[in-house]
Formats: structure tokens, C-alpha cells, sequence
């Protein structure tokens, strides 16, 4: 069981705006048989750090269908969804953690992870909130402990406010990652990647661009 962990909380809604009623006892009786226990020596994990509505984990686990993607996210809207499309499409490498991402680094003192996604973390744009912001220089160095060799961390943003947040982040941990597309000019997910999540389309919509750093374990 994980303990809470309130110096290292994390804010936000849990559920969404809608009235739609949610049957909270059958979520968790779903969620339950695919809920992250242990980790195993002999596996490979790759950490999706807030994967709201679920398409990144999907994406993660059709692409490293050898390894086991840890879906961590607090928000059960989100994951109802995660949950049916695992079933529909009969996804067998994806477990949940429905709740803080601390709860499982905490817990481990060994390099378990050989990639780390965090797509649209809440960017906490007033500066009175900054301190609620996921992606600091503390946490960078914390999830570097639990990095395998050469692993790499993808982080994805569409706020400008944050983007400036992410690079001093990265500028304060240099000794413990390299920046592996610092030198490219656009820093785009499609460069990258083929996949359009809820949040990248909002952005979009918005007229906002996405970037994304890819960071490399030292």
C-alpha cells in the first residue's frame, strides 16, 4: 500500500466538472485489476507521469509492447477512459496508479525506469502557484536516482510561462542530464512523435505550440 505523502502533494481536481454521477465503487473495482502492486527485478518500466486521458500510456504500451508502462494519474475521469480502451483493445502492459507520482519514487531506491513521459503537466501559470508546478530541479534529480543508463525523460508543455520554468529546471540539474535536442530549432512533438492527445489538440486550437524537451540521463 502507499502511504500519502502531503509534503509532496499534489493539487488539482480529482474528478471532472461534469454532473455526470461517477459509480466510484465499480471505478475502483476496475481499476483495482490493473493497479500497479511491485516492481519485478527482471522488467523494464516506463513512468507516464500524468497521462490524463490515457493516450500517451496507450501509445507508450503499442510502441514498448516488452515493457510495462506505470500510468500514473490522480484524475478518475481520465482514467475511466484509460480503464475501457485497456480492455477494448486488450492491453496487457499498462498498470495504474491512481494517485501521487512521489508515492512511487519514495518507495524504490533502484534504477527501474528506462523512460519517463510527462505530457502537459499543469503549468500553474500564477506565480503565487508556482510552487505547485511538477517539473522542478528537486524532482528532475529525484527521478534521476530511478533512471536506468542512458534513459531519457520526455517532457511536453504548450505555456510559455512554464517552458522558461523547465529550462532553469534543466539549467540546475546540467550535471545529471543532457538536453539531447537543445540545439534544435523546434522543439515539436509531431518531430517526434505521431500521436494527438486532448491537450495537444487544445493547444493547437488555441494557436499555442507545443514544445517538447528530451532530456538524457549523465
Amino acid at each position: 500500500m502507499f502511504s500519502r505523502n502531503y509534503t509532496n502533494r499534489l493539487f488539482g481536481r480529482t474528478k471532472g466538472r461534469s454532473k455526470k454521477k461517477i459509480n466510484l465503487k465499480n471505478y475502483y473495482e476496475i481499476a483495482d485489476k490493473y493497479k500497479f502492486q511491485n516492481f519485478n527485478e527482471n522488467t523494464e518500466y516506463i513512468l507516464d507521469v500524468g497521462s490524463g486521458y490515457g493516450e500517451t500510456s496507450i501509445f507508450l504500451a503499442n510502441r514498448f509492447p516488452d515493457k510495462v508502462i506505470i500510468s500514473c494519474e490522480k484524475y478518475i475521469d481520465g482514467n475511466i477512459i484509460l480503464l475501457k480502451n485497456i480492455q477494448n483493445n486488450k492491453i496487457k502492459n499498462i498498470q495504474l496508479h491512481n494517485g501521487n507520482v512521489y508515492d512511487i519514487l519514495e518507495r524504490i531506491n533502484k534504477k527501474y525506469f528506462k523512460l519517463v513521459w510527462i505530457f502537459f503537466p499543469d503549468p500553474w501559470p500564477k506565480n503565487r502557484h508556482a510552487k505547485r508546478r511538477l517539473v522542478t530541479s528537486d524532482f528532475l534529480v529525484k527521478l534521476h536516482k530511478n533512471l536506468k543508463e542512458n534513459s531519457e525523460i520526455y517532457i511536453a508543455t504548450d505555456s510559455v510561462i512554464y517552458v522558461r520554468f523547465i529550462l532553469n529546471s534543466i539549467y540546475k540539474c546540467k550535471d545529471y542530464f543532457l538536453w539531447v535536442n537543445q540545439s534544435e530549432i523546434n522543439l515539436c512533438i509531431k518531430d517526434y512523435f505521431d500521436i494527438e492527445t486532448k491537450y495537444y489538440k487544445k493547444a493547437i486550437n488555441s494557436q499555442r505550440k507545443p514544445s517538447l524537451f528530451i532530456l538524457r540521463k549523465l
